[in-house]
């Protein structure tokens, strides 16, 4: 997954996090939508836009993730402002941010740029200079682990995961930090396979990895395909049925205990043995 790509997904999902980064209350996320825009006609693609949801909750929000040597970026970011403005609201007022993951990733010719480097209207962001993130500020810490050498990533996301677990944050936050931080280490450790990477985070609820939340994204969605074609309430119990069954032999392949696989997908122990069976005779 590349990085902005990366960033994108975790805006998109913990948008609060763009607004600490900014000096902003994390309150004002909800002022904002979140899109990543592309001018087809021109090929210009912004990696993301916050954009306000009432002009007097602020400015837009133009983002760009650099995470490679390069002469254009700021040439390509004055292009992006010129096409955000010339397709939307010419009024709107707009702050560019650059997120580097160190300042010797920035371009060295910048003369020509003044009119934005030196502006109040670019925020650059080398988040290898950010201040250490406070214990409980995980979405933080996930940024952290996206800037750090990879030995040091895999240190910090050990010492976070049971940081995570024995907090008062919402179960849905800790599965979706888990899921962000199984994804940052698998991309500085790419040779790593994901359930090697749970082992070693020690991640033992299983609704929590990613693994599970793929196979459930791609299972009910075969299962809804199989409802639909059949047209009727049968036809749709069970559609979700083999969505579900879907997600359980996922997990069975990955060798998941049964016990855990039925606790986290409502199977019971017999269905799913019935369930190998068929998988082994295959």
């Amino acid at each position: 997954m590349k990085r902005d790509s990366l960033l994108f997904r975790f805006f998109e999902v913990l948008p609060s996090c763009f607004f600490k980064l900014l000096g902003r209350p994390e309150k004002d996320a909800l002022k904002y939508t979140f899109d990543a825009i592309e001018y087809k006609e021109t090929s210009v693609r912004l990696d993301g836009l916050f954009l306000p949801r009432e002009s007097s909750a602020g400015p837009a929000y133009i983002w760009e993730a650099q995470y490679y040597p390069s002469e254009n970026v700021y040439a390509n970011m004055l292009s992006k402002i010129g096409r955000f403005l010339e397709h939307g609201n010419q009024r709107q007022n707009w702050v560019a941010v650059v997120i580097y993951p160190s300042r010797s990733m920035e371009q060295k010719n910048l003369d020509p740029y003044r009119c934005l480097t030196k502006s109040d209207q670019l925020v650059r962001i080398y988040l290898d200079e950010l201040a250490p993130a406070p214990p409980d500020q995980f979405d933080l810490g996930i940024l952290e682990l996206i800037a750090a050498r990879p030995e040091l990533a895999l240190e910090k996301a050990k010492a976070m995961v049971p940081r995570l677990k024995s907090s008062n944050r919402p179960p849905s936050f800790q599965r979706q930090v888990v899921q962000f931080i199984e994804t940052v280490v698998l991309y500085q450790f790419p040779k790593m396979s994901r359930k090697e990477i749970e082992t070693m985070l020690q991640v033992s609820d299983v609704r929590e990895t990613r693994v599970f939340q793929e196979a459930l994204e791609e299972g009910l969605e075969k299962g809804l395909e199989k409802g639909l074609e059949k047209g009727r309430k049968e036809g749709r119990e069970e559609g979700r049925d083999t969505g579900i069954e879907y997600v359980a032999l996922q997990l069975l392949k990955l060798n998941r205990p049964v016990e855990e696989i039925a606790e986290a997908t409502g199977l019971s122990a017999a269905h799913l043995r019935k369930l190998k069976k068929k998988r082994a005779e295959k």
